[in-house]
């Protein structure tokens, strides 16, 4: 579903069950103006070129998938002549895959795409951490630390600017304290969160974008809202509620995959 404040949808997402690959992706919303011939910004591009190559790598690990495509990602910036060397530059996104045969779901994300899955006895687990949760304040103190060490940076008020703010906490984009995303360098792929499940033992995993998370980050009562009225409910409610409350609305995308 596209927010109503953007022009195109900067979430992209992956259906494919021949390949048994699912992957939801949200380009980040760029600071730079750039945008190509078709006026798609850094965000949408992002999302859909690393969905795209996700598609086209096969009979290789997921880990080595994910890394191809973000190598990709860093061959298009570079034809478009996009300066690699300003992290606030570079086009990203988040991402949330699994791929699956009929033994095995191998999943991974980064930034701030989720995953959860559901076990066969009804039980909900949290397959991923949101990356990028808690940035500023992580980059509050980063600059606080740099300040102690000697380093000349603005005061706070400064950063207090939307803008200042969010050219320095992409600066920590792929570093320890930082947050993780895919733009093409690839330190990203060292951040990855994945694992492996067994199918036999699940019967459901559920993908999803940020803008599908509730405002009070209470995973338990938004599972239990989706379990009991389905994913597309639960999305058409929230907006409602953002609405209502005059709430500030994103992009939402989520896959609820169900198995037999």
């Amino acid at each position: 579903m596209k927010s109503a404040k953007k022009h195109i949808c900067e979430d992209y997402f992956i259906s494919n069950k021949e390949m048994g690959l699912f992957a939801v992706l949200d380009g980040a919303t760029p600071i730079s103006n750039f945008v190509d011939q078709d006026g798609h910004n850094g965000a949408v591009l992002a999302s859909r070129i690393v969905g795209n190559a996700l598609i086209k790598v096969e009979n290789t690990s997921i880990k080595t998938t994910i890394s191809e495509a973000n190598l990709l990602l860093a061959n298009e910036m570079k034809i478009h002549r996009i300066d690699t060397s300003k992290k606030e530059e570079l086009w990203s996104t988040c991402l949330a895959m699994v791929k699956m045969d009929d033994n095995e779901i191998h999943f991974a994300q980064i930034g701030d795409c989720m995953i959860f899955a559901t076990t066969r006895t009804g039980e909900w687990k949290t397959l991923s951490k949101d990356m990028v949760f808690g940035i500023s304040e992580r980059a509050r103190q980063h600059r606080e630390n740099e300040r102690r060490l000697g380093r000349k940076l603005p005061p706070e008020e400064y950063y207090q600017n939307k803008k200042h703010s969010l050219i320095y906490n992409r600066s920590l984009a792929n570093k320890e304290n930082g947050y993780a995303v895919l733009n093409g360098d690839p330190a990203a792929i060292q951040f990855l969160h994945e694992g492996i499940l067994q199918k036999e033992e699940y019967r459901g995993i559920l993908l999803m974008t940020d803008g599908l998370f509730p405002k009070d980050r209470n995973w338990g009562m938004m599972l239990s809202h989706i379990n009991q009225n389905g994913l597309y409910q639960y999305a058409k409610n929230l907006i409602e509620y953002e609405q209502a409350n005059n709430l500030s609305q994103d992009d939402k995308t989520g896959i609820w995959i169900q198995f037999s």
